[in-house]
């Protein structure tokens, strides 16, 4: 379940522009300037003040009150996860404190129901496929036994 918190910390700081947890930083760009691939997420220089363009994978600041909506509005019966409610600031737009367990329900669970109607459709459909590997791992080990075994 460590793997899967990593995993989701990284989709969802990715998703939101989170600071430190992007990996799309002002060094990443210039890497990619550099190499000469992805122009439109290429640094652009205006009025001698650095932008970053907002990449097609990251939501905008609609989307991410959308996002951060849904996960507050959503009720999970007890014993699922925690209250995930408590994680979430609508107002800052912003998730934090979530634990494993948190992020094992939103990664399998929530996450790809939660990404509908926002992102381009293969970089969706790509988000998805990753939280299907996830459920698909746990099931196999739920399947073959190997749960709580190390």
């Amino acid at each position: 379940m460590h793997i899967e918190k990593n995993v989701c910390d990284s989709v969802l700081g990715t998703l939101m522009n989170i600071d430190g947890k992007t990996k799309a930083t002002y060094k990443t760009r210039l890497d990619l300037k550099q190499m000469g691939i992805r122009r439109e997420l290429h640094p652009i220089c205006v009025n001698g003040q650095t932008k970053l363009p907002p990449a097609y994978y990251s939501l905008s600041s609609i989307e991410k009150m959308g996002l951060c909506q849904f996960l507050y509005s959503i009720k999970l019966p007890d014993g699922i996860a925690s209250n995930i409610s408590r994680c979430i600031n609508i107002r800052d737009c912003k998730i934090s404190g979530l634990k494993s367990l948190d992020c094992h329900i939103i990664l399998q669970r929530l996450l790809p129901v939660a990404l509908r109607g926002y992102l381009r459709r293969d970089i969706r459909k790509t988000i998805i496929e990753l939280c299907v590997i996830f459920l698909r791992v746990d099931f196999e080990d739920f399947e073959s036994g190997r749960v709580g075994t190390t």
